[in-house]
């Protein structure tokens, strides 16, 4: 595992550092980021409350997406409706393969809000989601 961390009398910073790793596709190389942990995935989850106790999978980051506090929240209280055209647009840039033991993801992240994992497998709303944080 692959990260830093330092801390004092009031807080603790960790750093976590992707690994770039490159799959051959039948359209060519793919590179994606690898986190450096394994998360667990919940299978159709409805909120954030239902987030973990799946099984742990590889993290691969194929797309990021930062977005308001705002534009989570509304998003995060609704994870199996249809996504948001914000994620639509990064769900749709996803490689077309998977990769065994591991979800190929579009990561999301707000200012105070957990960072979220998703992986759609061709689906229009956040079929797995894992959340750090």
């Amino acid at each position: 595992m692959n990260y830093l961390v330092d801390f004092d009398a009031d807080s603790i910073s960790l750093r976590l550092i992707f690994e770039a790793e490159q799959f051959t596709t039948h359209s060519g190389v793919v590179t994606l980021q690898c986190l450096p942990m394994a998360l667990p995935f919940a299978r159709k989850a409805a909120d954030l409350s239902e987030l973990g106790g799946g099984g742990l999978q590889t993290v691969y980051v194929a797309q990021r997406v930062h977005v308001t506090p705002g534009e989570f929240d509304a998003f995060a209280c609704r994870l199996c409706a249809d996504a948001p055209a914000w994620l639509a647009q990064a769900r749709d840039a996803l490689p077309a393969f998977g990769v065994a033991g591991g979800a190929v993801c579009v990561m999301v992240a707000a200012e105070g809000r957990p960072i979220l994992f998703i992986d759609f497998q061709g689906y229009s709303y956040a079929r797995y989601v894992a959340r750090l944080g």
